[in-house]
């Protein structure tokens, strides 16, 4: 599929909306750094972040998921696609990934803070295996996404020079399938031989390690297959589907707050199916969004602004925007409606530098990728 097609694909402002959602959770949820969150509204916070990051995941890989299931299908998929495919993907998010990174060493470098595991980075291996460094912390889900996407086109690649006769279909679908059952037995594997107890330690070990979590993004690129094979279905279907998926974040609810299912007692729960069942829970809402039209022309254009710089928001927000706030303004002893101000200061000063750095630096290398670095189409 050549670029200019891609670009004229109507926009889904139900998606578009999934994507402003995520970015605000994650806004939301770092703002605890501000109050000092404990309570309700703490607990709040944590949820925000941990349900905004998983949304992103899975509708990347939806989007994604649907271009790459595309391409290959094509008769004469080749080496030579699966590079140019991985080349405008990572074209897409590493530029401005590089620079942030950039930003942020010499920022610790200039506060006498280590760097000495920043070399991870650039290479996108920095929680491939291992909990991330304290470097960049919020960097954890680029090396999911990208890594997720790499491995499924190297064994598409590798399947489909092996198999020429099978269908491509039926391949496609072994892939995905195959890294999702692959990566559920690592968590099995994990959850056998840990002894991990903290639900920190969870997070760290198991929800932001990479051979953990490619499952994720590859349930979403696994509905963009579905959404490409059956849309029809799918549409159709939309309220059913919506339904399963409040049904399955009622379970979850249950499990976690009235079954009390915790570390200590069902550890099988947290490593190997909450994750998982999230993102399944997250599919079921697509159909539905898909659907969904745009309220008003005010309202569609402040979601679509949201999304063109939320990329930007994700790299800019915490590591540099509120790190530099902190270090500088001493916030101990404010009151409620200093830190409210605070807050504001923190929004603002976040989405004015997202706007800059989208329009001026990312706006354009994506500019560069859709004219130079096109599919193949035939």
């Amino acid at each position: 599929m050549n670029d200019k097609k891609q670009l004229a694909v109507k926009r889904f402002f139900g998606l578009d909306f999934l994507r402003a959602l995520s970015i605000s959770l994650l806004l939301f949820s770092h703002s605890s750094w501000i109050y000092n969150s404990t309570g309700i509204l703490g607990k709040l916070q944590d949820a925000s972040g941990f349900l905004g990051v998983e949304l992103f995941i899975v509708l990347s890989g939806f989007l994604i998921g649907g271009i790459l299931y595309k391409q290959f299908l094509h008769e004469n998929y080749s080496l030579k696609d699966a590079g140019l495919f991985v080349s405008r993907r990572l074209m897409r998010v590493l530029p401005s990934y590089y620079l942030v990174i950039l930003i942020i060493t010499i920022i610790y470098l200039l506060f006498g803070f280590s760097v000495s595991e920043v070399w991870k980075y650039p290479l996108l291996i920095q929680n491939f295996s291992s909990p991330l460094p304290a470097f960049f912390p919020e960097s954890w889900s680029l090396p999911v996404k990208e890594m997720g996407y790499i491995l499924a086109v190297i064994l598409l690649l590798a399947i489909s020079k092996s198999f020429t006769k099978a269908s491509k279909q039926v391949l496609f679908l072994t892939v995905v399938v195959g890294l999702i059952a692959f990566t559920l037995l690592l968590k099995l594997y994990y959850d056998i031989y840990s002894t991990n107890l903290s639900l920190t330690k969870w997070s760290f070990d198991i929800r932001a390690v990479v051979i953990y979590r490619i499952d994720s993004v590859l349930i979403g690129v696994l509905l963009g297959y579905f959404y490409q094979n059956y849309n029809e279905i799918m549409i159709s279907k939309r309220k059913l589907f919506f339904a399963v998926g409040i049904l399955i974040f009622i379970l979850l609810f249950l499990c976690i707050m009235v079954f009390k299912l915790r570390l200590t007692n069902a550890s099988w729960f947290w490593n190997i199916l909450c994750l998982p069942l999230l993102s399944i829970a997250i599919c079921m809402f697509v159909p539905f969004l898909l659907s969904w039209e745009t309220p008003s022309k005010s309202i569609g254009n402040s979601i679509t602004f949201i999304c063109n710089i939320a990329y930007s928001i994700y790299l800019v927000h915490y590591s540099i925007v509120l790190f530099l706030m902190k270090y500088f303004i001493d916030t101990t002893d404010f009151g409620l409606w200093q830190l409210n101000i605070f807050a504001i200061f923190y929004v603002s000063i976040t989405v004015a530098l997202s706007y800059l750095f989208y329009t001026y630096f990312e706006k354009p290398i994506n500019q560069f990728r859709a004219k130079n670095l096109k599919l193949n189409d035939k």
